[in-house]
C-alpha cells in the first residue's frame, strides 16, 4: 500500500518534515556510495602519499567508495557548521544504502533526502531495456513505499543523457512521468551541449514534468557563459552549481571564483531564486579527513567569498535555504 500523500512536505530518510525545518542545504552530495565504473582502476587503499595524484586524476576504486563509518564524522562537521540538510544524489542501489542513510541522519541530526531513479542505463543495467512506464513505476514505488520503510524524496541525480539513445530517452520519459504523478523534485545533469540540454527539458515538459521542479546539475562548467546560464534560467529550472570545493587543475575550464561571479551575475539579472549550491563530495579525497573541503565547504568558504563580492545575508539565505526548500517540497501526489 502506498504511503500517504506528502504534499507540502519534504520527504527525508527518517520521514516527512516541514520544509521550514531544513535550514542550510547541500543539494547534491554522496554519503554512502560506490561510484566505480572502471574495472581497470587500481584498488589500493587511499593513503596520504596518493592524495596529490588522486586530486590530479588518478583512478582508484577505493577513492570512489564512501562508507557509513567514514562519513559519520564528516556529516557531524557539516552540522556543526550550521548545515541542516543534504541531498544524497547517488540514485541507485537503494536496498544496499537506504538503512545506512537513515542511521547517518539520526546520528547527525542532518536531514537526508535520498534520490532514486537509477542515474543512467549504463550505470544501472537493470533499467536498460525497461520501458518508460516501467521506469516510472519503479521510481514511484521508491518515492511512496521506499526500501525497508526508507523513502526517496528526489528523482535523480540522473547522469547526462543522450536522447539519440532509446534507453536514455526512455529513462527521461519515465522520470518525467514519475515527477508528474508524485510532485517530486527532479535532478538531471546538463547534457553535452546547450541544445541537447534544452531538448532534454523539452522532453521532460512534454511528458508532464513541471520544469519549475527540475534542477539542472553541473552548471559549474557554464560559469563563464552568461548567455547559456540565462537561457536555462529562462526555462524556469533551477541551476545547480555542484562542483564547489574541487582542486583547480588544467583539466577544468572553470573554478569556484568563476562560479561565484556567475552566481552574482544571475542574481543581478533577477535569477537569484533559480540558484542551488553544493560542494562536490563523491570521493574520499573530497572529505575533510582526506584533505578535501567536506560537506560544509559552501558554508565555510564559498558563502564568505560571495559576501566579499557583495552578497548580503538575505541573498545567501535565498541560495542555500529558501531555494532548496522550494525545490524539495512535494507539490502534489496521487495523480
Amino acid at each position: 500500500m502506498s504511503a500517504p500523500g506528502a504534499t507540502g512536505r519534504v520527504v527525508t530518510v527518517t520521514g516527512e518534515v516541514d520544509p521550514a525545518a531544513l535550514g542550510l542545504t547541500a543539494t547534491s552530495v554522496h554519503l554512502v556510495s560506490d561510484l566505480n565504473d572502471d574495472g581497470d582502476a587500481e584498488d589500493a587503499k587511499v593513503t596520504m602519499e596518493a592524495l596529490g595524484a588522486l586530486a590530479l586524476g588518478l583512478r582508484n576504486r577505493d577513492d570512489r567508495r564512501l562508507t557509513e563509518e567514514i562519513v559519520r564524522p564528516e556529516l557531524a562537521d557539516f552540522a556543526a557548521l550550521g548545515g541542516g540538510a543534504v541531498v544524497e544524489a547517488t540514485g541507485f542501489d537503494l536496498a544496499g544504502r537506504a538503512p545506512a542513510l537513515a542511521r547517518l541522519a539520526r546520528a547527525s541530526g542532518v536531514a537526508v533526502v535520498m534520490g532514486c531513479g537509477g542515474r543512467s542505463p549504463a550505470r544501472t543495467p537493470e533499467i536498460a531495456g525497461t520501458s518508460a512506464e516501467g521506469i516510472a513505476e519503479g521510481i514511484v514505488r521508491d518515492l511512496r513505499d521506499g526500501v525497508d520503510g526508507v523513502r526517496a524524496g528526489l528523482i535523480g541525480g540522473i547522469d547526462p543523457l543522450d536522447l539519440e539513445r532509446p534507453e536514455d530517452r526512455a529513462l527521461a520519459a519515465g522520470v518525467a512521468s514519475a515527477a508528474h504523478r508524485t510532485g517530486a523534485p527532479v535532478l538531471v545533469e546538463r547534457a553535452a551541449t546547450a541544445a541537447a540540454t534544452h531538448e532534454l527539458l523539452d522532453l521532460l515538459s512534454a511528458e508532464g514534468a513541471d520544469l519549475g521542479r527540475v534542477a539542472v546539475g553541473d552548471c559549474d562548467g557554464l560559469a563563464t557563459d552568461a548567455g547559456a546560464l540565462a537561457g536555462l534560467a529562462a526555462r524556469g529550472v533551477f541551476l545547480q552549481f555542484d562542483g564547489l570545493g574541487r582542486l583547480p587543475t588544467v583539466y577544468r575550464e572553470t573554478d569556484d571564483q568563476d562560479v561565484a561571479a556567475a552566481v552574482m551575475d544571475l542574481a543581478g539579472r533577477g535569477h537569484a531564486e533559480r540558484v542551488l549550491l553544493s560542494p562536490r563530495v563523491a570521493r574520499k579525497i573530497d572529505l575533510k579527513s582526506y584533505g578535501g573541503g567536506g560537506y560544509g565547504f559552501v558554508a565555510e568558504q564559498f558563502l564568505p567569498f560571495l559576501r566579499y563580492l557583495g552578497a548580503d545575508d538575505a541573498l545567501l539565505g535565498t541560495f542555500t535555504t529558501e531555494n532548496p526548500r522550494r525545490w524539495l517540497t512535494i507539490t502534489g501526489d496521487d495523480r
